[in-house]
This record gives structure tokens, C-alpha cells and sequence, in this order.
């Protein structure tokens, strides 16, 4: 009997130390994934590595430190460190979504589709995979594909502002661009900020010919971030053709030349890049 408790009290003990290592790892995590959201990069693989040492096979360090190499441009190895991860934990839907994100980086298209779709398979009402996806199909030229996938990532979130303006996107490439005014305007309409939403608003306006109202958003867009060359080289186009020629070339002096007048009243003008 006493043995018998002897053993037991053994077992409870080494219970009890499995316990604090497994405590241990779960707050190393924690840690790590602090570190790595508030963008120390060092600190943060740094704990994934020793969670590794201990737990070769843990997923979920393996897949974070994949996402840790894929911002550093290290593609590759996070591809690499991500299938790892993939392969123990096969139905983790964020590291199929991370992994598309990687092979769409290095031009695998296919590849990536199929990671965002099983992604999908494991997490359906993923807003930002749908999204993702169709930007993947917009890069493949597969633009209906592209289309429904924005619509169903709106679907499940109708304020996803990023989704609106890549359907609007879409939509211009398919010359729809009316059907692209709507939806650049809802998104601006959600948020008068979205510095996005704005420029390729009067994108699509500029499609139309509309070229007073496409400045005016233009000009917007230039409230919110004064120095996107593209909307300075847009609006000045856009005022050319409306007749504000010296206003016009002003903008296209700062978005991409040196522009230089004559003497003569007559507006001549040399345009020289840079």
C-alpha cells in the first residue's frame, strides 16, 4: 500500500511538471506573438526558435515564424517553414491562407489559388481569404473569378473597404466602370478617408471622360496624401483636358518631369522626365 502511494505520488509529481513545461511553452508563445505583432522581429524569432528547440513539430511556431520570413522577403524559407507546418497540422486554415499570400508572392498563382481555396475549405466566412483569392484570380486574369470572389469577402463584411476597392478595380479592367463609380462611392461612403477609394473614384470618372469631376476627387485624394505621384500625374492630365493647362503641367512637373515654358504668350510646353 505504501509503495503503492509512493508511485502514485511520482506520477502525480512528473503530472505536475508536464503541466508547467506545456504553461511555459504556451507563455513563450504568447510572447513571441506579441513581440512579432508590435513588429520586433528579432525578439520574436527568437522565441519561436527556442519553442522549436523544445517542440520541433509545433505548428503553430513553425507557421508564425514562416509569416516572420515572408515580411522579411524571405519567400522561400517561409514557404518552406509554412508547408512544414502544414504538414503536421493540415486543417490550419491561417497557414493555408499565409501560404497562398507567400506563392502569390513568387508568381505561383495556381498554387496560390489552391492554398486560398483550401484555406476556404476550412474557414468559409474568411472575409480576407475570398479577398485575397480574388486577387489572385484579378492577377491570373481570371476577372469574373476575381469579381465573385470580392463579392462574396462583401458578402460577409460590407464594409470591407480593401474588397470594394479591388472590385472596383476589377470592374474598370472589364470596362464597367460605371458599375466601378458605385462601388468607389460606397467604399467612401463608409470612410470620406480612404485615400483609395477617392483615386480610383475619379480613375473611374476619368474613364468616362468626366474630367471635372474626375479632379475634384482627384483632388480629394491629394487631401489625404499629398505627395502619391499617380494622382498628381492623373489630375494634371485631367486639367489639361479641361483647358487648365499651366495648372495641369504644374502637376505633372511635380509627379514626373521638369517642365519648362517659353517666353511666348502662346502656351508651348517641353516635358522632360526625370
Amino acid at each position: 500500500m505504501s509503495r503503492r502511494k509512493r508511485i502514485d505520488r511520482k506520477n502525480q509529481h512528473a503530472s505536475v511538471e508536464e503541466q508547467n513545461s506545456e504553461g511555459d511553452l504556451q507563455q513563450a508563445l504568447e510572447q513571441a506573438v506579441t513581440q512579432h505583432g508590435e513588429g520586433n522581429l528579432i525578439e520574436a524569432e527568437t522565441a519561436y526558435l527556442h519553442i522549436l528547440n523544445t517542440i520541433p513539430e509545433h505548428p503553430i511556431a513553425l507557421h508564425y515564424l514562416g509569416v516572420l520570413m515572408f515580411q522579411r522577403d524571405e519567400h522561400s524559407d517561409a514557404k518552406q517553414m509554412i508547408e512544414q507546418a502544414l504538414s503536421i497540422a493540415p486543417d490550419y486554415a491561417d497557414a493555408h491562407h499565409n501560404l497562398g499570400k507567400v506563392l502569390h508572392e513568387l508568381g505561383d498563382f495556381n498554387g496560390a489559388s489552391e492554398s486560398y481555396a483550401l484555406a476556404l475549405e476550412y474557414d468559409p466566412k474568411s472575409a480576407e481569404t475570398h479577398n485575397f483569392l480574388g486577387l489572385t484570380y484579378e492577377a491570373m486574369g481570371a476577372l469574373e473569378q476575381a469579381i465573385t470572389s470580392f463579392e462574396a469577402a462583401l458578402t460577409l463584411q460590407p464594409d470591407y473597404l480593401d474588397a470594394l476597392n479591388n472590385l472596383g478595380n476589377s470592374l474598370r479592367i472589364l470596362k464597367r466602370s460605371k458599375e466601378a463609380i458605385n462601388v468607389f462611392q460606397k467604399a467612401i461612403d463608409i470612410d470620406p478617408n480612404f485615400f483609395e477609394g477617392h483615386h480610383n473614384y475619379a480613375n473611374a470618372l476619368q474613364d468616362l471622360n468626366q474630367l471635372e469631376e474626375a479632379a475634384s476627387s482627384y483632388r480629394r485624394a491629394l487631401e489625404i496624401n499629398p505627395d502619391f505621384d499617380e494622382t498628381k500625374k492623373n489630375l494634371g492630365t485631367c486639367l489639361l483636358g479641361c483647358g487648365s493647362h499651366r495648372e495641369g503641367l504644374k502637376y505633372l512637373q511635380q509627379s514626373c518631369g521638369v517642365i519648362e515654358f517659353t517666353n511666348s504668350e502662346n502656351l508651348n510646353w517641353r516635358l522632360f522626365y526625370k
